[in-house]
C-alpha cells in the first residue's frame, strides 16, 4: 500500500509539473504579438508550435477532467488567457463560395505560383503547369491577380511571356516589382499585380532587409472606386529540396536532420528577424493608405506570428476568418497547419466570400475573395426596404 501511495503522489506531481511547463510554453508562445522577432527570433520557433501546444493544453484539460477535476483550472486558465491567439488558427464559419460574382463587388485572387513551375521541371512541363494555372484564373474570374514569386523572360525567344498570357485573358493592365534580374537571360522575378481595370498609381517600397519589397497599385473602379491593392512576399526559410525532404521524414532520416540542424536553424533565425523588420516597414503603408486598401501576401508565417498581427493591426480584416472554413491551409509542403498565405481588407470593405482553391500547380494553394465596394455599401443603404411576407 505504500508503494502505491508512493507511486500516486509521484505520478500526480509529474503530470502537474508536466502541465505547467506545457502552460508556461503555450503563453509565451501566445505572446508573439507583443514581441518583434528582429530581437526576440527565438518565439518564432514556437509560433510554428502553437497549434500542437494547444492540443497538449487541451489534452492535459481532459485528462484532469477524469482524474482530478480540480486541476483542469491550469489548462482552462491557460486557454482563457491565449484566446486571442487561439481564434486566428480555424474557422467553422462555412460558406460555400459561389462562382457567380455579384455587382459592386471586387473579386481578388492571391497565389505564389512558384515561378509557373509546378511539380514537372522541364519546358514542357512547366507550360502544361502554367496552363493549369491560366484555366484556373479563367474559370475563378477575378477582377485582381496578385502573384508572389512570378518569373517572367522579357525578351521573345528565351522563354514564356506569361505577361501576354493573362493579357489574353483580359488583364490589360499590371506592375511588377522584378525584384530578382538575369541580365544575361532577361529574366526577373518578384511580385506581380494584373487587373482588369486601370491602374492610375503604383509603387514598389524595397525591402531594407533582403532584395524583396512591397508593391502596391491604385486599382479605378467602374462605378468611382478606389482600392489599392498591395501584395508581398516575406523572407521564406530558404530550405534546399535536400532541407525540405529531412525535415519531412525527419523519423526515418534522424541523422540527416541532425547533420544540417545548425543550417536550418540558422536560416530559420534570419528569416524570423527578416520578417520581423520586413512587417514593421510594410505597417506604415498600410496604416498610412490613402485609399481602402486590399492586403495579399506570401507572409511565410504563421497566423499566431508577430508578422501576421502586425500586418493585420487594428485596421484590416483577415479574409478567411471572415468567411473561411477549417485550418485553411495553404502551404503544402511540411505540415497540415500552415496557412503562411493571406488576403486582407480593410474593416470598410466587407468580405462577402473567401476560398482556398484546391489547385496542385504550386507548393501554395490559391485564394480567392469577394469584397464589398464602397460604391456597392452605398447602394444597398439607398435601397428601399420593401414588405416582408412569410412564404
Amino acid at each position: 500500500m505504500a508503494q502505491r501511495s508512493i507511486f500516486r503522489r509521484l505520478s500526480k506531481r509529474f503530470f502537474i509539473t508536466a502541465n505547467l511547463v506545457v502552460v508556461l510554453v503555450f503563453l509565451l508562445a501566445c505572446l508573439q504579438p507583443w514581441l518583434n522577432p528582429e530581437q526576440f527570433w527565438f518565439i518564432g520557433f514556437l509560433s510554428l508550435a502553437l497549434p500542437y501546444l494547444l492540443l497538449v493544453v487541451a489534452a492535459f484539460l481532459l485528462f484532469w477532467a477524469v482524474a482530478k477535476p480540480r486541476y483542469m483550472l491550469i489548462s482552462a486558465i491557460a486557454l482563457v488567457l491565449g484566446y486571442r491567439q487561439i481564434s486566428v488558427l480555424y474557422n467553422l464559419n462555412h460558406q460555400p463560395f459561389t462562382a457567380a460574382k455579384k455587382e459592386s463587388r471586387l473579386r481578388v485572387l492571391s497565389w505564389n505560383i512558384r515561378s509557373f513551375q509546378g511539380a514537372g521541371t522541364g519546358k514542357v512541363d512547366k507550360r502544361a503547369n502554367a496552363d493549369r494555372i491560366m484555366q484556373l484564373i479563367d474559370t475563378t474570374a477575378p477582377d485582381v491577380v496578385c502573384f508572389q514569386e512570378f518569373g517572367q523572360y522579357n525578351k521573345p525567344g528565351l522563354g514564356e511571356n506569361y505577361v501576354k498570357d493573362m493579357e489574353a485573358l483580359g488583364y490589360r493592365y499590371h506592375v511588377q516589382s522584378k525584384d530578382y534580374t538575369r541580365v544575361k537571360y532577361y529574366y526577373t522575378n518578384g511580385l506581380a499585380i494584373f487587373s482588369r481595370y486601370p491602374i492610375i498609381a503604383q509603387k514598389r517600397i524595397p525591402f531594407t532587409s533582403n532584395p524583396e519589397s512591397l508593391l502596391y497599385a491604385d486599382v479605378a473602379m467602374p462605378l468611382g472606386d478606389t482600392i489599392r491593392i498591395f501584395t508581398a512576399h516575406l523572407q521564406s526559410f530558404k530550405f534546399t529540396p535536400h532541407e525540405m525532404e529531412a525535415l519531412e521524414n525527419a523519423s526515418a532520416q534522424e541523422k540527416e536532420v541532425l547533420s544540417k540542424s545548425r543550417n536550418i536553424v540558422a536560416k530559420m533565425k534570419r528569416a524570423f528577424r527578416n520578417r520581423g523588420s520586413q512587417a514593421d516597414q510594410i505597417a506604415s503603408y498600410l496604416d498610412s493608405s490613402a485609399y481602402p486598401a486590399v492586403f495579399t501576401a506570401d507572409l511565410n508565417d504563421v497566423p499566431g506570428s508577430y508578422a501576421y498581427w502586425r500586418l493585420r493591426g487594428q485596421k484590416l480584416q483577415d479574409a478567411f476568418l471572415a468567411q473561411g472554413y477549417g485550418l485553411g491551409r495553404t502551404f503544402l509542403s511540411l505540415a497540415p497547419t500552415l496557412r503562411i498565405d493571406y488576403i486582407m481588407a480593410s474593416l470598410n470593405l466587407p468580405i462577402e466570400q473567401f476560398a482556398v482553391l484546391n489547385s496542385r500547380s504550386s507548393d501554395h494553394l490559391p485564394l480567392v475573395a469577394d469584397i464589398l465596394l464602397p460604391s456597392g455599401q452605398n447602394a444597398l443603404q439607398k435601397k428601399p426596404a420593401g414588405k416582408s411576407r412569410k412564404l
